[in-house]
C-alpha cells in the first residue's frame, strides 16, 4: 500500500499539533541545579509521607520503595527510562471501609500541617475521596477510588517524589 504525499503531510501536522510523545523529561543536571532532589533523599522521604497518610500502624521499609520508574519516556519503547528517578511507594485496599477511607482523607488534609497543599481537582465532580497533596519541593500523597463494583472496589494510597537524580 502506497502512502501518498497528502497523508503524510496530514500526519505531520496532526504530530506537530499535538507535540511529542516522547517526554524528554529533566536531566540529572537539571534536577540537581533546581530542586536539588536525589534518590537517596526521596526514598526516607516518600516512606514517611506515606506512613502520615495510611490509617493503620504501618512502617515503610526504604527498600520498599520502588525505584524503577523513569522520569522520561524511551523513543523506541514510549516505556518510562531513568535516570532521573520518581521514587514511589503505593498500596492498595480492596474493599474498604468508610471509616478506612474517612481516616485517610482526614490524614492527607492533616498533610497541610507539614507544607502540603491540595491540588486542583483533575476531574471536577469526579470521585469526592480522588484527591492529591504536593508539598513546595513536589513530593506528591494521594488517594483514589476505583472499581465499579462495589464489593471490588479498590482504594489506594500513594507517596511519590518528584523526579530525583542519582
Amino acid at each position: 500500500m502506497r502512502i501518498g504525499p497528502v497523508v503524510v503531510a496530514l500526519v505531520a501536522v496532526v504530530a506537530a499539533s499535538c507535540g511529542s510523545l516522547v517526554d524528554e523529561g529533566p536531566t540529572e543536571q537539571e534536577i540537581r541545579d533546581s530542586s536539588g532532589v536525589t534518590v537517596a533523599e526521596a526514598i526516607p522521604l516518600v516512606a514517611r509521607n506515606f506512613t502520615l497518610v495510611w490509617p493503620e500502624s504501618i512502617s515503610v521499609a526504604n527498600g520498599d520503595v520502588d525505584v524503577s520508574h523513569g522520569c522520561r519516556t524511551d523513543a523506541n519503547s514510549l516505556r518510562a527510562v531513568g535516570p532521573p528517578w520518581t521514587p514511589i511507594y503505593e498500596r492498595t485496599q480492596v474493599d474498604p471501609s468508610p471509616e478506612f477511607v474517612d481516616r485517610v482523607l482526614a490524614n492527607l488534609e492533616a498533610l497541610t500541617a507539614h507544607g502540603f497543599v491540595r491540588d486542583a481537582d483533575p476531574i471536577p465532580g469526579d470521585q469526592p475521596e480522588n484527591r492529591s497533596y504536593t508539598d513546595q519541593r513536589g513530593f506528591t500523597v494521594s488517594a483514589s477510588s476505583y472499581g465499579a463494583n462495589p464489593a471490588q472496589r479498590r482504594f489506594a494510597v500513594s507517596s511519590t517524589a518528584p523526579c530525583a537524580a542519582e
